[in-house]
């Protein structure tokens, strides 16, 4: 078995390889090449830092990492490991770390980053033996289109800004953002989402962004003095009202429910 960076690898033979490693995972995920180099650029991934573990020539597992920062700290982010399931019980996530451990030291980054099913038990483990710990727990949310509206609230706007500049609501948030709903992340996906704020006398005081071919939320925030009055609710539903399909919010941190 060998060991590489990626930095040559083809995008077909990482899509093929990364399809038969999440064929069977906690929640089964396939991508398209589309898909798969997307999510390397929204993740922020760098295959120079990232490692792939080959048999024959063949790629049989992978760490693909990110690189920015998290909570100001230089940061190397884990956007996904895989090993195809034939090869599985050989350590080669451990072996993956061991070889890349050096380069990502090396580059002097400071913290890696990662987020793990919790009922993916075996994964867990792994990553605990080899040094990761625990700081947050994160949730996922998916709901249905609400049927009851609201009216506009009294002198009360909706708009689409037509530019998405996140860092303007940052005062909004009461809690770091996920790495793939970063202030980073949406500013490299930023051709792919779409933003309503909730304005009154023409200042905002909330806003939603979201990706409208996915229905999934980034960011979603009510100015402090502005809570409990109905303009998250206001948002959510006109979001429902454009899309009319179920929407998702992924990787909430659970002390903010």
């Amino acid at each position: 078995m060998e060991f590489k960076l990626l930095q040559d690898i083809a995008l077909t033979d990482m899509a093929k390889t990364f399809n038969r490693a999440f064929s069977d995972y906690v929640v089964p995920l396939q991508l398209s090449e589309e898909q798969l180099a997307k999510k390397i650029k929204n993740d922020g991934i760098n295959l120079k830092i990232s490692a792939g573990a080959f048999e024959d020539n063949e790629l049989i597992g992978f760490i693909l990492h990110g690189e920015g920062h998290f909570n100001g700290i230089r940061t190397v982010y884990n956007g996904g490991t895989g090993v195809i399931p034939l090869k599985r019980g050989n350590k080669i996530t451990e072996q993956l770390y061991e070889f890349v451990l050096p380069a990502l030291k090396e580059a002097q980054f400071e913290q890696c980053l990662l987020e793990v099913i919790s009922s993916n038990g075996r994964a867990v483990k792994v990553y605990e033996n080899l040094g990761f710990e625990r700081t947050r727990e994160l949730i996922c949310f998916k709901g249905p289109v609400i049927k009851e509206t609201t009216p506009l609230l009294e002198s009360v706007s909706l708009n689409e800004p037509e530019t998405l500049n996140p860092t303007i609501f940052k005062d909004f948030c009461d809690w770091m953002p996920s790495w793939q709903n970063s202030t980073e992340a949406i500013e490299r996906a930023s051709d792919d989402l779409r933003i309503i704020t909730a304005e009154k006398e023409e200042e905002p005081v909330a806003f939603i962004i979201y990706n409208p071919q996915a229905a999934r939320i980034s960011q979603f925030a009510v100015k402090q003095e502005y809570r409990n009055q109905g303009f998250g609710t206001l948002l959510f539903q006109e979001l429902q009202k454009r899309l009319k399909k179920d929407i998702s919010q992924l990787n909430i941190d659970a002390k903010a429910r």
